[in-house]
């Protein structure tokens, strides 16, 4: 996929505000329109007639004398093999559990992609792929961009049609891969299930410049059942409408009164992460809000864009950290703020590094490296932004990034509930390295405020 097509993808999922009195026009050139024609569309056909059933039977093409059965349960998964330090190697035992050994490939050109493994729960779908070429790999580029991020972006955007109905992956692309030599990408998408999937069902998985099936460069058609391991979760579908209204004051002091109409169509606690789905009528629908657990935990929420529109229903959903097979209930908490923040500053040896701020972040570790510094941050109180920067400091205060190029990156420990930052600066001399002193944050001011009159306790047990 070139890099225009990668942006097509991107852009598939990214909020596309629409411009004010679109609807109205809209109405006005329907109205005068002729009774619709449907075309009828020419499809692609899938270059691998192939359907595999997962803890089921594989039917390797149309005259195959018998099915293979592939069980979900302890397949290995040899990506964690070429990328020990993924952000998800800490979950490997859990995907291996469940998911299957697929080994469907397709080829395009002088490429051929192969998904290696599907797992499935009730929170996500994650499908390890391999992708060879005959020719080297040409990586998206991009000045600003650090190598891993150049290898994230060239690497396959999958969509999937579930039953025959597009499944919506709207929102953020997790993509995480490596390059283990320049024929060779190896990598992991992980994709949010924002509705619930029967145990079984036919997949439709596709990598192309868009959603359209179109436009495919590769296509796996399979059927999946996931009823053979029975997967510990917490879910449920409240379909729970509530409304939101504040006054707001901007930064010039106008006050702005706020409303918003949300729905939570879904809270999933399972084995592969938790997430709450949001659905909206509205160009730019609330996220801003808080989790807390009936314990009074305060569950950290991964922000990872949205989708909004004003022609009909987006849904939204969010990763929220630290809730277990335990939770008895999962409280939203629409909130205010916070506007702003402060430095936190501190030398080397003050680790871990944190102010007197009721809620915020602590730096609990730091290792520096010649090519990039990895830094730990722990949470408390409720906190809206889970993504933490840092930068690095020269005696004098200088940051690194001014003296030479420097990239930031995020991943998360979800077991400890933990953002961890990676700063690489690829070009940096050991001079510039040993010049660096003391490390600096920035911490959100105490004035987030928290509007528990208009809260929602969604029960999950």
């Amino acid at each position: 996929m070139t890099f225009d097509e990668k942006l097509k993808a991107r852009a598939q999922r990214e909020n596309s505000p629409v411009p004010a009195g679109f609807d109205e026009r809209m109405d006005a050139l329907l109205h005068d329109l002729p009774e619709q024609i449907t075309p009828i569309k020419k499809r692609r056909a899938p270059r691998t007639a192939v359907c595999i059933g997962i803890a089921a039977a594989l039917v390797v093409g149309a005259a195959a004398a018998a099915p293979t059965v592939l069980e979900m349960a302890r397949n290995a998964i040899g990506y964690f093999t070429q990328n020990s330090g993924s952000e998800y190697a800490e979950y490997q035992g859990k995907y291996e559990k469940y998911n299957a050994a697929v080994g469907m490939s397709d080829t395009n050109g002088d490429q051929t992609l192969t998904i290696d493994n599907l797992a499935v729960d009730d929170s996500y779908m994650l499908v390890f792929y391999t992708l060879k070429s005959k020719t080297p790999i040409e990586l998206a580029s991009s000045e600003h961009s650090s190598l891993s991020t150049r290898i994230n972006w060239t690497a396959p955007t999958f969509f999937a049609q579930v039953n025959g109905k597009q499944l919506d992956t709207t929102g953020a692309i997790e993509n995480e891969a490596t390059i283990p030599d320049e024929y060779t990408l190896t990598g992991v998408h992980r994709i949010v299930l924002k509705e619930a999937l029967p145990d079984q069902f036919d997949l439709l998985l596709y990598d192309g410049g868009s959603s359209d099936i179109n436009d495919a460069n590769f296509q796996f058609a399979m059927s999946v059942d996931k009823s053979a391991v029975a997967v510990e979760t917490l879910t449920v579908e409240p379909k729970l409408d509530f409304t939101v209204e504040y006054d707001d004051t901007d930064a010039d002091g106008h006050t702005n009164p706020i409303r918003y109409t949300p729905r939570i169509e879904r809270v999933s606690i399972s084995p592969f992460g938790s997430t709450i789905t949001l659905s909206e009528q509205a160009e730019a629908p609330m996220t801003n809000f808080v989790l807390r657990d009936d314990k009074g935990n305060y569950l950290p929420v991964i922000s990872n864009g949205f989708v909004g529109s004003s022609i009909g229903r987006a849904s939204n959903s969010f990763e929220f950290l630290g809730a277990g097979m335990d939770t008895q209930s999962v409280t939203l908490i629409p909130c205010i703020g916070p506007y702003r923040s402060h430095e936190v500053k501190g030398t080397l040896d003050s680790l871990p590094l944190t102010d007197d701020c009721a809620n915020g972040y602590t730096l609990e570790s730091l290792d520096i490296g010649a090519h990039r510094a990895v830094a730990t941050f722990s949470s408390r109180g409720p906190i809206t932004i889970s993504n933490i920067e840092f930068w690095l400091l020269t005696a004098d205060g200088t940051s690194l990034d001014r003296l030479t190029d420097c990239f930031m990156d995020f991943r998360y420990d979800r077991e400890n509930s933990l953002c961890i930052t990676t700063v690489e600066y690829p070009d940096a001399t050991p001079e510039q390295i040993a010049q660096i002193a003391g490390v600096s944050f920035y911490q959100p001011n105490d004035n987030l405020e928290l509007l528990e009159d208009q809260a929602v306790t969604i029960e999950l047990q």
